[in-house]
Protein backbone atom coordinates (compact mmCIF):
# COMPACT_ATOMS: atom_id res chain seq x y z
CA UNK A 1 0.00 0.00 0.00
CA UNK A 2 0.74 3.54 -0.36
CA UNK A 3 0.20 4.78 3.20
CA UNK A 4 2.26 3.51 6.19
CA UNK A 5 0.45 0.82 8.17
CA UNK A 6 -0.10 0.28 11.73
CA UNK A 7 -3.60 -0.13 13.37
CA UNK A 8 -5.37 1.17 10.84
CA UNK A 9 -4.85 1.73 6.94
CA UNK A 10 -3.01 5.02 7.18
CA UNK A 11 -1.01 6.65 9.76
CA UNK A 12 -1.42 10.35 10.67
CA UNK A 13 0.41 13.33 11.76
CA UNK A 14 -2.25 13.71 14.58
CA UNK A 15 -1.83 9.72 15.48
CA UNK A 16 1.66 9.64 15.78
CA UNK A 17 2.02 13.30 17.99
CA UNK A 18 -0.86 11.51 20.08
CA UNK A 19 1.07 8.27 20.86
CA UNK A 20 4.33 10.25 21.49
CA UNK A 21 2.94 12.42 24.21
CA UNK A 22 0.97 8.89 25.47
CA UNK A 23 4.54 7.46 25.86
CA UNK A 24 5.82 10.38 27.26
CA UNK A 25 3.00 10.51 29.95
CA UNK A 26 2.69 6.99 30.50
CA UNK A 27 7.03 7.09 31.39
CA UNK A 28 6.64 9.73 33.56
CA UNK A 29 3.92 8.18 35.81
CA UNK A 30 5.72 4.93 35.83
CA UNK A 31 9.02 6.62 37.03
CA UNK A 32 6.86 8.36 39.67
CA UNK A 33 5.04 5.38 40.91
CA UNK A 34 8.71 3.18 41.19
CA UNK A 35 9.84 5.95 43.51
CA UNK A 36 13.35 4.32 45.23
CA UNK A 37 12.20 1.02 43.98
CA UNK A 38 15.52 -0.84 43.26
CA UNK A 39 13.51 -2.69 40.32
CA UNK A 40 15.08 -1.16 36.54
CA UNK A 41 12.34 0.47 34.61
CA UNK A 42 11.78 -1.36 31.27
CA UNK A 43 13.20 0.54 28.16
CA UNK A 44 10.30 2.01 26.31
CA UNK A 45 9.89 1.96 23.03
CA UNK A 46 11.17 5.13 21.49
CA UNK A 47 8.73 7.09 18.75
CA UNK A 48 8.09 6.69 15.45
CA UNK A 49 10.65 9.63 13.53
CA UNK A 50 9.21 12.30 11.85
CA UNK A 51 8.13 11.90 7.87
CA UNK A 52 10.20 13.30 5.59
CA UNK A 53 8.96 16.98 4.06
CA UNK A 54 8.69 17.57 0.61
CA UNK A 55 8.00 21.53 0.34
CA UNK A 56 6.89 23.36 -3.03
CA UNK A 57 6.48 27.05 -3.48
CA UNK A 58 4.56 27.69 -6.22
CA UNK A 59 5.78 31.18 -6.29
CA UNK A 60 9.37 30.08 -7.42
CA UNK A 61 8.49 29.38 -11.39
CA UNK A 62 10.47 28.23 -14.25
CA UNK A 63 10.01 26.94 -17.67
CA UNK A 64 6.27 26.85 -19.32
CA UNK A 65 5.33 23.66 -20.42
CA UNK A 66 4.95 22.90 -24.38
CA UNK A 67 3.75 18.84 -22.91
CA UNK A 68 4.51 15.44 -23.37
CA UNK A 69 4.05 13.02 -25.71
CA UNK A 70 5.28 10.61 -28.82
CA UNK A 71 5.95 9.68 -31.96
CA UNK A 72 4.05 8.04 -34.60
CA UNK A 73 6.00 7.35 -37.79
CA UNK A 74 7.11 4.42 -39.25
CA UNK A 75 5.12 1.28 -38.62
CA UNK A 76 2.01 3.21 -37.55
CA UNK A 77 -0.35 2.31 -40.60
CA UNK A 78 -0.29 -1.15 -38.20
CA UNK A 79 -2.43 1.07 -35.72
CA UNK A 80 -5.06 1.58 -38.49
CA UNK A 81 -5.40 -1.97 -39.94
CA UNK A 82 -5.50 -3.43 -36.17
CA UNK A 83 -8.75 -4.70 -35.39
CA UNK A 84 -8.05 -3.28 -32.46
CA UNK A 85 -7.38 -0.01 -33.63
CA UNK A 86 -9.97 1.67 -31.77
CA UNK A 87 -8.42 0.60 -28.65
CA UNK A 88 -5.11 1.00 -29.47
CA UNK A 89 -6.50 4.58 -30.06
CA UNK A 90 -8.02 5.19 -26.62
CA UNK A 91 -4.60 4.25 -25.46
CA UNK A 92 -2.31 6.57 -27.46
CA UNK A 93 -4.40 9.71 -27.47
CA UNK A 94 -7.14 9.76 -24.44
CA UNK A 95 -5.49 7.48 -21.80
CA UNK A 96 -1.88 8.58 -22.32
CA UNK A 97 -3.09 12.28 -21.99
CA UNK A 98 -0.48 13.43 -24.74
CA UNK A 99 -0.02 16.93 -25.36
CA UNK A 100 1.64 16.35 -28.70
CA UNK A 101 2.18 14.06 -31.39
CA UNK A 102 4.84 13.89 -33.77
CA UNK A 103 4.87 13.19 -37.60
CA UNK A 104 7.19 12.21 -40.40
CA UNK A 105 6.50 14.71 -43.04
CA UNK A 106 5.99 11.93 -45.77
CA UNK A 107 5.40 14.74 -49.18
CA UNK A 108 7.24 13.24 -51.56
CA UNK A 109 4.90 13.35 -55.08
CA UNK A 110 6.26 11.25 -57.77
CA UNK A 111 7.94 14.05 -60.46
CA UNK A 112 8.00 16.60 -58.10
CA UNK A 113 8.06 19.58 -59.00
CA UNK A 114 6.39 19.02 -61.72
CA UNK A 115 3.78 17.05 -60.14
CA UNK A 116 2.50 18.96 -56.80
CA UNK A 117 -0.33 16.63 -55.85
CA UNK A 118 -0.46 13.36 -53.57
CA UNK A 119 -2.46 10.85 -55.77
CA UNK A 120 1.12 9.09 -56.60
CA UNK A 121 4.03 9.00 -54.32
CA UNK A 122 5.91 6.11 -54.10
CA UNK A 123 9.39 6.82 -52.49
CA UNK A 124 10.14 5.35 -49.80
CA UNK A 125 6.28 3.88 -49.28
CA UNK A 126 5.58 7.44 -48.97
CA UNK A 127 2.15 7.34 -49.96
CA UNK A 128 0.87 4.90 -47.29
CA UNK A 129 2.51 6.79 -44.66
CA UNK A 130 1.26 9.70 -45.96
CA UNK A 131 -2.68 8.26 -45.95
CA UNK A 132 -2.17 6.74 -42.11
CA UNK A 133 -0.65 9.99 -40.55
CA UNK A 134 -3.63 12.03 -42.10
CA UNK A 135 -5.95 8.91 -40.33
CA UNK A 136 -4.09 8.99 -37.36
CA UNK A 137 -4.31 13.06 -37.14
CA UNK A 138 -7.92 12.92 -37.91
CA UNK A 139 -8.64 10.14 -34.70
CA UNK A 140 -5.97 12.33 -32.35
CA UNK A 141 -8.03 15.06 -33.00
CA UNK A 142 -11.40 13.86 -32.06
CA UNK A 143 -10.48 11.83 -29.00
CA UNK A 144 -8.07 15.19 -27.81
CA UNK A 145 -9.14 18.20 -29.92
CA UNK A 146 -6.32 20.07 -28.18
CA UNK A 147 -3.73 17.86 -28.59
CA UNK A 148 -0.42 19.28 -30.96
CA UNK A 149 0.98 18.04 -33.55
CA UNK A 150 4.46 18.76 -34.45
CA UNK A 151 5.49 17.70 -38.27
CA UNK A 152 9.28 16.82 -39.06
CA UNK A 153 10.44 16.37 -42.39
CA UNK A 154 13.60 13.71 -42.91
CA UNK A 155 14.84 15.82 -46.46
CA UNK A 156 13.79 17.05 -49.42
CA UNK A 157 12.36 15.55 -52.22
CA UNK A 158 14.61 13.82 -54.78
CA UNK A 159 14.10 16.30 -57.23
CA UNK A 160 16.28 19.32 -55.26
CA UNK A 161 18.62 17.47 -53.27
CA UNK A 162 22.51 16.96 -54.80
CA UNK A 163 22.79 13.22 -55.19
CA UNK A 164 19.17 12.90 -56.78
CA UNK A 165 18.07 10.84 -54.25
CA UNK A 166 16.11 11.02 -51.00
CA UNK A 167 18.66 9.24 -48.94
CA UNK A 168 22.30 10.61 -47.98
CA UNK A 169 23.01 13.96 -50.31
CA UNK A 170 22.16 17.44 -49.18
CA UNK A 171 20.70 20.56 -51.09
CA UNK A 172 20.92 20.68 -54.63
CA UNK A 173 23.00 23.52 -56.40
CA UNK A 174 21.64 25.70 -59.47
CA UNK A 175 24.21 27.88 -61.06
CA UNK A 176 26.42 27.61 -58.10
CA UNK A 177 24.08 28.35 -55.58
CA UNK A 178 22.36 26.48 -53.46
CA UNK A 179 18.08 26.23 -53.92
CA UNK A 180 17.12 27.39 -50.81
CA UNK A 181 14.32 29.13 -52.65
CA UNK A 182 12.96 26.13 -54.48
CA UNK A 183 13.12 24.23 -51.06
CA UNK A 184 10.95 27.05 -49.61
CA UNK A 185 8.57 26.57 -52.22
CA UNK A 186 8.41 22.77 -51.56
CA UNK A 187 7.31 23.92 -47.89
CA UNK A 188 5.11 25.88 -49.30
CA UNK A 189 3.09 23.01 -51.42
CA UNK A 190 3.74 20.20 -48.73
CA UNK A 191 1.51 22.81 -46.57
CA UNK A 192 -1.03 23.80 -49.25
CA UNK A 193 -1.33 19.83 -49.67
CA UNK A 194 -1.40 18.68 -46.35
CA UNK A 195 -5.36 18.12 -45.15
CA UNK A 196 -4.35 19.21 -42.14
CA UNK A 197 -2.63 22.43 -40.16
CA UNK A 198 0.43 21.64 -37.70
CA UNK A 199 1.25 23.71 -34.93
CA UNK A 200 4.83 23.11 -35.52
CA UNK A 201 6.62 21.97 -37.83
CA UNK A 202 10.30 21.09 -38.23
CA UNK A 203 12.12 21.34 -41.18
CA UNK A 204 15.19 19.19 -40.87
CA UNK A 205 15.04 15.78 -38.58
CA UNK A 206 19.05 15.96 -37.62
CA UNK A 207 20.56 18.21 -39.72
CA UNK A 208 24.35 16.84 -39.57
CA UNK A 209 23.33 12.97 -40.44
CA UNK A 210 23.12 10.67 -43.17
CA UNK A 211 22.07 7.33 -43.47
CA UNK A 212 21.62 5.17 -46.93
CA UNK A 213 18.97 3.56 -46.02
CA UNK A 214 16.03 6.52 -45.47
CA UNK A 215 15.49 9.55 -45.82
CA UNK A 216 18.22 11.79 -44.70
CA UNK A 217 19.79 15.57 -45.71
CA UNK A 218 22.81 17.07 -44.20
CA UNK A 219 22.92 20.63 -43.68
CA UNK A 220 25.80 23.11 -42.29
CA UNK A 221 24.85 24.94 -39.11
CA UNK A 222 26.00 27.82 -41.58
CA UNK A 223 26.59 28.30 -44.85
CA UNK A 224 29.72 26.35 -46.55
CA UNK A 225 31.35 25.60 -49.92
CA UNK A 226 30.05 21.96 -49.74
CA UNK A 227 26.93 22.13 -47.59
CA UNK A 228 23.83 24.48 -47.53
CA UNK A 229 23.33 26.45 -44.82
CA UNK A 230 20.24 25.24 -42.31
CA UNK A 231 19.83 28.94 -40.82
CA UNK A 232 19.23 30.25 -43.89
CA UNK A 233 16.87 27.63 -45.50
CA UNK A 234 14.86 28.50 -41.83
CA UNK A 235 14.65 31.97 -42.85
CA UNK A 236 13.70 31.15 -46.39
CA UNK A 237 11.06 28.65 -45.54
CA UNK A 238 9.69 31.62 -42.78
CA UNK A 239 9.41 34.37 -45.48
CA UNK A 240 7.52 31.51 -48.34
CA UNK A 241 4.84 30.97 -45.66
CA UNK A 242 5.02 33.39 -42.71
CA UNK A 243 1.84 35.44 -44.45
CA UNK A 244 -0.51 32.51 -44.20
CA UNK A 245 -3.43 32.26 -41.52
CA UNK A 246 -2.44 29.02 -40.26
CA UNK A 247 1.38 29.37 -40.11
CA UNK A 248 2.70 26.69 -38.16
CA UNK A 249 5.30 27.47 -35.35
CA UNK A 250 8.86 26.75 -36.35
CA UNK A 251 11.06 24.49 -34.38
CA UNK A 252 14.70 23.50 -34.86
CA UNK A 253 17.45 22.10 -35.14
CA UNK A 254 16.42 18.71 -34.02
CA UNK A 255 19.96 17.54 -33.73
CA UNK A 256 21.21 13.82 -33.07
CA UNK A 257 23.37 14.62 -30.43
CA UNK A 258 23.77 17.32 -27.56
CA UNK A 259 27.40 18.57 -29.02
CA UNK A 260 25.76 19.39 -32.82
CA UNK A 261 22.99 20.60 -31.48
CA UNK A 262 25.57 23.99 -29.49
CA UNK A 263 26.85 25.03 -33.57
CA UNK A 264 23.26 25.01 -35.04
CA UNK A 265 21.46 26.53 -31.64
CA UNK A 266 24.19 29.74 -31.69
CA UNK A 267 23.52 30.57 -35.62
CA UNK A 268 19.44 30.32 -34.70
CA UNK A 269 19.36 32.28 -30.80
CA UNK A 270 18.89 35.44 -31.65
CA UNK A 271 16.05 34.81 -35.02
CA UNK A 272 12.71 35.95 -33.73
CA UNK A 273 10.98 33.44 -36.27
CA UNK A 274 12.75 30.30 -34.45
CA UNK A 275 9.17 29.59 -31.94
CA UNK A 276 11.11 26.69 -30.22
CA UNK A 277 14.43 24.61 -29.83
CA UNK A 278 14.38 20.61 -30.51
CA UNK A 279 17.26 18.75 -29.93
CA UNK A 280 17.80 14.74 -29.67
CA UNK A 281 20.40 13.34 -27.22
CA UNK A 282 21.20 10.15 -28.96
CA UNK A 283 25.28 10.49 -27.15
CA UNK A 284 23.44 9.49 -24.09
CA UNK A 285 23.11 5.71 -23.33
CA UNK A 286 23.10 3.50 -20.29
CA UNK A 287 27.06 3.81 -19.75
CA UNK A 288 26.97 7.51 -19.92
CA UNK A 289 28.07 8.69 -16.65
CA UNK A 290 25.65 10.76 -13.97
CA UNK A 291 27.46 13.55 -14.32
CA UNK A 292 28.65 13.38 -18.11
CA UNK A 293 24.54 13.72 -18.60
CA UNK A 294 23.41 16.40 -16.32
CA UNK A 295 26.71 18.45 -18.63
CA UNK A 296 25.28 17.41 -21.75
CA UNK A 297 21.70 18.48 -20.96
CA UNK A 298 23.27 21.86 -19.41
CA UNK A 299 24.52 22.20 -22.78
CA UNK A 300 21.53 22.69 -23.92
CA UNK A 301 20.47 25.34 -21.43
CA UNK A 302 22.83 27.27 -22.15
CA UNK A 303 20.97 28.41 -25.08
CA UNK A 304 17.91 30.38 -23.13
CA UNK A 305 16.44 32.58 -26.01
CA UNK A 306 14.04 30.00 -27.18
CA UNK A 307 12.15 27.06 -25.20
CA UNK A 308 13.25 23.80 -25.75
CA UNK A 309 11.78 20.42 -26.24
CA UNK A 310 13.13 16.98 -26.51
CA UNK A 311 11.82 15.85 -29.86
CA UNK A 312 13.36 12.64 -30.55
CA UNK A 313 14.32 9.51 -28.25
CA UNK A 314 14.19 5.52 -26.72
CA UNK A 315 15.62 2.66 -26.90
CA UNK A 316 19.09 3.35 -24.97
CA UNK A 317 17.66 3.17 -21.16
CA UNK A 318 15.64 1.02 -18.68
CA UNK A 319 12.17 2.12 -18.58
CA UNK A 320 13.38 3.42 -14.78
CA UNK A 321 16.55 5.12 -16.38
CA UNK A 322 13.98 6.55 -18.92
CA UNK A 323 12.11 8.52 -16.35
CA UNK A 324 15.11 9.37 -14.15
CA UNK A 325 16.57 10.91 -17.81
CA UNK A 326 13.09 12.68 -18.39
CA UNK A 327 13.47 14.31 -14.88
CA UNK A 328 16.88 15.29 -15.78
CA UNK A 329 16.06 17.13 -18.98
CA UNK A 330 13.26 18.90 -16.74
CA UNK A 331 15.91 19.91 -14.30
CA UNK A 332 19.09 20.26 -16.24
CA UNK A 333 18.18 20.76 -19.64
CA UNK A 334 14.90 23.03 -18.72
CA UNK A 335 13.08 21.45 -21.41
CA UNK A 336 9.53 22.81 -21.72
CA UNK A 337 8.32 19.22 -23.33
CA UNK A 338 9.45 15.36 -23.84
CA UNK A 339 8.99 13.23 -27.20
CA UNK A 340 9.28 9.79 -27.01
CA UNK A 341 10.12 8.21 -30.01
CA UNK A 342 8.45 5.39 -30.65
CA UNK A 343 4.60 5.52 -29.62
CA UNK A 344 3.22 2.98 -32.09
CA UNK A 345 6.09 0.42 -33.42
CA UNK A 346 6.60 -3.05 -34.77
CA UNK A 347 6.86 -5.89 -32.25
CA UNK A 348 10.81 -6.95 -31.70
CA UNK A 349 11.81 -10.26 -32.59
CA UNK A 350 11.35 -12.88 -29.56
CA UNK A 351 13.94 -11.74 -26.36
CA UNK A 352 14.74 -8.69 -27.58
CA UNK A 353 14.16 -5.84 -25.49
CA UNK A 354 10.56 -4.20 -26.21
CA UNK A 355 11.78 0.03 -26.46
CA UNK A 356 7.91 0.85 -27.91
CA UNK A 357 5.37 2.27 -26.09
CA UNK A 358 2.96 0.36 -27.91
CA UNK A 359 4.02 -2.21 -30.07
CA UNK A 360 2.01 -4.03 -32.49
CA UNK A 361 2.51 -6.94 -34.65
CA UNK A 362 1.83 -7.74 -38.12
CA UNK A 363 -1.49 -9.33 -37.32
CA UNK A 364 -2.87 -6.34 -35.03
CA UNK A 365 -2.24 -7.37 -31.79
CA UNK A 366 -0.85 -5.20 -29.36
CA UNK A 367 1.32 -4.69 -26.36
CA UNK A 368 1.57 -1.84 -23.97
CA UNK A 369 5.34 -1.73 -22.21
CA UNK A 370 6.67 0.04 -19.20
CA UNK A 371 7.69 2.89 -21.44
CA UNK A 372 4.32 4.02 -21.57
CA UNK A 373 3.31 4.17 -18.36
CA UNK A 374 6.24 6.16 -17.64
CA UNK A 375 5.28 8.75 -20.32
CA UNK A 376 1.74 8.93 -18.64
CA UNK A 377 3.61 9.52 -15.21
CA UNK A 378 4.37 12.91 -16.65
CA UNK A 379 1.55 13.51 -19.46
CA UNK A 380 -1.38 12.46 -17.95
CA UNK A 381 -0.92 15.24 -15.29
CA UNK A 382 0.67 17.96 -16.75
CA UNK A 383 -0.18 20.01 -19.77
CA UNK A 384 0.43 22.39 -21.88
CA UNK A 385 0.56 26.02 -20.02
CA UNK A 386 1.67 24.17 -16.92
CA UNK A 387 4.54 25.82 -15.28
CA UNK A 388 7.58 24.08 -13.47
CA UNK A 389 7.96 25.22 -9.79
CA UNK A 390 10.49 24.80 -7.11
CA UNK A 391 9.58 21.22 -4.94
CA UNK A 392 12.87 20.18 -2.80
CA UNK A 393 13.19 17.59 -0.21
CA UNK A 394 16.52 16.79 2.12
CA UNK A 395 16.93 13.22 0.45
CA UNK A 396 18.88 13.35 -2.72
CA UNK A 397 17.52 9.94 -3.83
CA UNK A 398 14.18 11.63 -3.92
CA UNK A 399 14.00 13.02 -7.44
CA UNK A 400 11.25 15.45 -7.64
CA UNK A 401 10.04 17.61 -10.22
CA UNK A 402 6.84 19.93 -9.56
CA UNK A 403 4.50 21.62 -11.96
CA UNK A 404 1.37 24.37 -10.94
CA UNK A 405 -1.55 24.62 -13.49
CA UNK A 406 -2.71 28.17 -15.35
CA UNK A 407 -5.40 28.41 -12.99
CA UNK A 408 -3.05 28.12 -9.64
CA UNK A 409 -5.18 25.39 -7.80
CA UNK A 410 -3.62 22.22 -9.02
CA UNK A 411 -0.02 20.53 -8.29
CA UNK A 412 1.33 17.74 -9.98
CA UNK A 413 4.54 16.32 -8.69
CA UNK A 414 6.36 13.57 -10.16
CA UNK A 415 8.65 11.86 -7.82
CA UNK A 416 11.38 8.83 -8.38
CA UNK A 417 12.96 7.07 -5.51
CA UNK A 418 15.80 5.88 -7.04
CA UNK A 419 17.43 4.73 -3.46
CA UNK A 420 17.22 0.83 -2.44
CA UNK A 421 14.69 1.62 0.65
CA UNK A 422 11.28 3.26 0.72
CA UNK A 423 10.69 7.14 2.04
CA UNK A 424 7.92 8.44 4.13
CA UNK A 425 6.81 11.64 3.44
CA UNK A 426 4.83 14.37 4.01
CA UNK A 427 4.01 17.70 1.91
CA UNK A 428 3.54 21.13 2.25
CA UNK A 429 2.47 24.05 0.25
CA UNK A 430 4.25 27.18 0.85
CA UNK A 431 1.18 29.87 1.22
CA UNK A 432 -1.61 27.36 0.11
CA UNK A 433 -3.67 24.77 2.47
CA UNK A 434 -3.50 21.44 0.97
CA UNK A 435 -7.21 19.95 -0.17
CA UNK A 436 -7.01 16.32 -1.64
CA UNK A 437 -4.17 14.53 -2.66
CA UNK A 438 -4.25 11.31 -5.42
CA UNK A 439 -1.27 9.28 -5.98
CA UNK A 440 -0.64 6.86 -8.91
CA UNK A 441 2.87 4.78 -8.34
CA UNK A 442 5.02 2.44 -10.62
CA UNK A 443 7.25 -0.39 -9.90
CA UNK A 444 8.69 -3.60 -11.59
CA UNK A 445 5.61 -5.34 -12.96
CA UNK A 446 3.11 -3.34 -11.82
CA UNK A 447 2.40 -0.04 -13.26
CA UNK A 448 0.15 3.45 -12.83
CA UNK A 449 -1.57 1.93 -9.85
CA UNK A 450 -4.18 4.30 -8.39
CA UNK A 451 -3.75 4.52 -4.72
CA UNK A 452 -6.16 5.68 -1.51
CA UNK A 453 -6.73 9.34 -2.21
CA UNK A 454 -4.94 11.00 0.72
CA UNK A 455 -5.06 14.19 2.55
CA UNK A 456 -2.95 16.81 4.17
CA UNK A 457 -2.13 15.02 6.96
CA UNK A 458 -1.31 11.47 6.43
CA UNK A 459 2.16 10.57 5.52
CA UNK A 460 3.05 8.47 2.54
CA UNK A 461 5.59 5.82 1.60
CA UNK A 462 7.40 6.25 -1.32
CA UNK A 463 9.11 2.39 -1.98
CA UNK A 464 12.42 2.10 -3.79
CA UNK A 465 12.60 1.98 -7.15
CA UNK A 466 9.16 3.87 -8.14
CA UNK A 467 7.37 6.39 -9.98
CA UNK A 468 4.98 8.27 -8.15
CA UNK A 469 2.54 10.59 -9.63
CA UNK A 470 0.94 13.16 -6.92
CA UNK A 471 -1.96 15.29 -8.00
CA UNK A 472 -2.49 17.61 -4.93
CA UNK A 473 -5.45 20.42 -4.96
CA UNK A 474 -4.64 23.49 -3.27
Amino acid sequence: MMFRTGVSNMKKKVSNLLSRSLWYFLFLALTASCGSDDKKDPTPTPPEPEALKITIDPAVTYQEMVGFGGALTWYSERILSSSKKNEIANQIFSDLGADIIRFKNCYYPDNYPTVTNTTSMSDDNSKVLWDATNQLHQMAKAQNPNVKILLSSWGPPAALKSNNSTREGTLKKEAGNFMYDAYATYWENLLNNLPFDPEYISIQNEPSYTNPGWTTCEWSSTETSSLPGYNIAFDKVYEKIQARPDRPIMLGPESPNTTSYSNFAAAMKDKAHVGMFGYHPYDINSSTSDSQIKSSLQSIANYNTKPNIMTEYSDNLTWFNTAMFIHNTLIYANSSGYIYWKLAWAQPASGTVDAAMVSISNSGSYVVTPFYHVMKHYAKYIDAGYKRIEASSTKQNLNITAFINSTKNQLTLVIINSGASAEDVEFSVSGKTIGTITIDQSKEGDFFKRLEQATADDIISIPAKTISTVVITI
